[in-house]
């Protein structure tokens, strides 16, 4: 589980991108731009559930993470992120 203060990357070593092209083109998108940098984990909030939706939530997709990456503040979804094992 993220929480405040961890330090977090992209968990994008087992991502499975969706056939779309405009999915394709996020993820690339993400991986260039934040691939491979270690971020610091502001904040972490539970997101609005829809009330059109079952009552389980997919894991990791129930969470919004602010992060601190090159100076400025990013949001992304909790699923999107891995918690870097800092004990080596």
């Amino acid at each position: 589980m993220i929480k405040p203060g961890d330090l977090v990357m992209l968990a994008d070593e087992g991502w499975v991108v969706p056939g779309a092209l405009t999915a394709l083109k996020y993820f690339q998108r993400l991986r260039t731009d934040y691939g491979g940098k270690p971020m610091i984990v502001l904040e972490v909030n539970d997101k609005p559930r829809p009330q059109y939706t079952h009552k389980d939530q997919i894991a990791g997709l129930d969470k919004n993470v602010v992060v601190m990456v090159d100076g400025r503040k990013q949001i992304f979804t909790s699923s999107l992120l891995r918690v870097v094992d800092e004990t080596g």
